[in-house]
């Protein structure tokens, strides 16, 4: 009887844990993309549940909507969450899971001898890009000369066939366009360790909600020692 007790009593501590607490993924290319599980945010979230023994359920949802299911207290966490100049203190925010940084990237058998540190070394060189790029007003202000394409993608076969210097996008939405270009010479394309444009990724929570904001503590203590995050982020590049 006792022994079934301790069962009982164990079953009961754990039960955070044999539930679901279910991920919202919002929407955000290249980071999370509905119906498509091969990025960034799903490869973490899987992977972190999987180690912290959590049942993994998962769904895609417009910000708005995640934002209605914090202030409804529910056992949610959301990924991935860019935090705002004015945050709710209704959300929980996790340490920053991972930063999402735009490369130069170049042609290996052309400029591999260049050592660029800045936005400003690429002042004598013509820059592919497009006028919906984010960053391209910081890219005039910086006194680069911009070739202007469709999107980046145009840009990324121009860079190929040698009629711009530099593509500088988004890693991981690079590294795509460039699995999507069916040409030679794509593999000479790489680029520089450089981080630009940082956008720190956190995960969100309801800090009023116990089982929630448990899950934030656990993905934290992995966060701080780092290396498991580490190796899951390098596998997911090693794949691309």
């Amino acid at each position: 009887m006792k022994k079934e007790i301790y069962i009982f009593a164990f079953m009961l501590f754990c039960l955070p844990f044999l539930f679901a607490t279910k991920v919202l993924f919002i929407p955000n290319e290249p980071f999370a993309i509905e119906g498509d599980n091969d990025t960034i945010s799903f490869h973490l979230m899987k992977n972190i549940m999987e180690r912290l023994g959590i049942v993994f359920e998962y769904e895609y949802v417009a910000r708005l909507d995640a934002m209605q299911r914090i202030d409804d207290e529910e056992n949610i966490i959301i990924f991935p969450y860019i935090r705002p100049r004015n945050m709710s203190n209704r959300i929980l925010l996790s340490d920053t899971l991972y930063v999402s940084t735009h490369k130069v990237f170049y042609n290996t058998r052309i400029y591999d001898y260049l050592e660029i540190g800045s936005l400003g070394d690429l002042r004598t060189y013509i820059i592919g890009s497009h006028a919906g790029y984010p960053f391209e007003p910081d890219m005039r202000r910086a006194g680069l000369t911009v070739f202007y394409s469709h999107n980046n993608l145009e840009s990324m076969q121009r860079l190929i066939n040698q009629d711009v210097g530099f593509v500088i996008e988004e890693k991981i939405k690079g590294l795509k366009y460039l699995s999507d270009i069916e040409v030679e010479g794509r593999t000479n394309i790489g680029f520089y360790d450089l981080d630009l444009f940082p956008i720190p990724l956190f995960i969100a929570a309801p800090i009023r909600n116990e089982e929630a904001a448990l899950v934030i503590s656990q993905i934290n203590h992995l966060i701080e020692e780092r290396e498991f995050i580490d190796q899951l982020i390098k596998e997911f590049f090693e794949g691309k």
